[in-house]
């Protein structure tokens, strides 16, 4: 069976190349890698199980076969595809222009160079979000796409719901009693105040 990921690949393409909407492209890349990484998830567990299978038969695995059932492109249909959308994100994490400003270009160049990182070296991205005394991190697109979502949704005061709210930190795979404990013993009212404000950037 196809996964319907494969099947946005022409249309993320068509997106990364809009010149004229940069948060559409920056989304449109983040989708490719995240399609990636989960191809690669399920390249690995598809690996261990042949490996298991292989070791009982006494069969060797090939470096090919390994190469491509751990996620790799290369050999399937979508090849062509993934390689022209390497190519978009190469020179959109080179860009320059006198139509972005300084710190436009410099973002947009970060994110690109990122998402190339994981497309080409199946490296994985990196976010931290800092608490007072301790930290969060996050090391995969579906937690940082998750992550940015929700901190859409609730218009800052994002700490402060993840120390309280279970179905939070199930998703982020968080203890709140660690984060708590971390950050000095809890917060104080005016603390509270400001972590829960809509206009917290936390």
């Amino acid at each position: 069976s196809m996964g319907r990921g494969l099947l946005l690949l022409p249309l993320l393409l068509e997106c990364l190349e809009q010149t004229d909407d940069a948060s559409l492209r920056a989304a449109a890349g983040e989708c490719v890698a995240w399609i990636h990484t989960a191809r690669l998830d399920l390249g690995i567990m598809e690996t261990e199980e042949e490996n298991k299978n292989k070791k009982k038969n006494n069969e060797p695995l090939n470096t090919t076969q390994k190469q491509y059932q751990q996620g790799s492109w290369e050999g399937s249909e979508w090849e062509d595809i993934i390689t022209e959308i390497c190519q978009v994100i190469d020179e959109l994490s080179n860009q320059s222009g006198h139509y972005m400003s300084k710190k436009a270009k410099k973002e947009q160049r970060a994110n690109f160079r990122e998402y190339l990182a994981t497309l080409q070296d199946n490296e994985a991205p990196e976010e931290v979000v800092q608490f007072r005394g301790g930290a969060l991190e996050l090391n995969s697109w579906k937690e940082i796409v998750a992550l940015q979502f929700i901190r859409r949704c609730l218009q800052g005061g994002f700490q402060m719901q993840l120390l309280t709210n279970p179905t939070l930190q199930a998703v982020f795979g968080a203890n709140g009693q660690a984060l708590g404990s971390s950050s000095g013993g809890g917060l104080s009212q005016l603390e509270k105040r400001l972590y829960m404000s809509k206009t917290s950037e936390a």
